[in-house]
């Protein structure tokens, strides 16, 4: 049997659930009318505030290896000489690694050519190889966009020196004098010794390998100026007689390959 007291408060109970609307509704409506923008609505994915946290050795490493890189390439490292690195390999990027591994004693800081300010990189190979005797009286080219070649770097003492650093342009050097420039795949020569120089045929070689080299040949090399000067009345042009087949004409001179080359 359910006693007086139970059924009391069982009548309580249902009392309060008569009136719990009207309680609730006079809660609810300034919360309501307080909703000024509807629309759907939905919780955001929980994130880490902060992402993964770098692995921040790993990520020297990386610089580390580009470093390495960029001394295998070029030896000796100045901020001039990254200008045209892509973003991950100028100096911006790199100079922190520099010095962490010249604290290290894995490279060294140094002041090993003149006329380039700030500080210079090298790695020991490299310096070994500048402190060597150079070889005796060598004569070898390159290309102007090789990156060996100091065309393009802006440096003050470079100024009027050396071509740009264009494609079909060329330097050819007797030991550490520049002799030779040829722009233009041969069209202009610049010659810095007289016709009378005993090794002129050796410096001419740039011009033989165009028309020699193994990936698309030239047919011809076209000279158009030799010296600023109009060609066909080169004091030069003997010399090239003795190297190629020369063919003149009024405004310029063609160089062929000879039989035996």
């Amino acid at each position: 049997m359910v006693g007086i007291l139970e059924i009391e408060a069982i009548g309580r109970q249902q009392r309060s659930l008569e009136f719990a609307p009207r309680r609730a509704g006079l809660h609810l409506a300034p919360w309501r009318e307080s909703q000024a923008y509807p629309g759907s609505w939905f919780p955001l994915p929980e994130t880490s505030p902060s992402g993964p946290v770098p692995d921040l050795i790993e990520e020297e490493e990386r610089r580390k290896d580009r470093v390495r890189i960029l001394l295998d390439r070029y030896g000796v490292l100045f901020r001039e000489l990254l200008l045209r690195e892509p973003a991950p390999l100028r100096w911006p990027d790199v100079f922190r690694t520099l010095r962490i591994m010249e604290l290290s004693g894995e490279i060294m800081a140094g002041y090993f050519f003149e006329g380039i300010p700030g500080p210079q990189f090298a790695s020991p190979q490299a310096l070994r190889l500048l402190l060597r005797e150079p070889p005796e009286d060598p004569v070898y080219w390159m290309s102007a966009v090789d990156p060996a070649s100091v065309c393009g770097l802006g440096l003050e003492g470079l100024k009027g020196i050396f071509p740009k650093r264009v494609e079909g342009a060329h330097l050819v050097f007797h030991g550490t004098r520049l002799v030779l420039t040829s722009q233009r795949k041969g069209r202009s020569l610049t010659i810095a010794v007289p016709p009378d120089e005993p090794r002129l045929e050796d410096y001419f070689g740039v011009l033989r390998h165009l028309l020699t080299r193994d990936f698309d040949p030239l047919s011809r090399v076209v000279v158009e100026r030799i010296n600023d000067e109009p060609a066909p009345a080169s004091p030069y042009l003997e010399v090239l007689r003795r190297t190629f087949e020369v063919v003149r004409d009024r405004s310029r001179v063609s160089l062929f390959r000879t039989p035996e080359r």
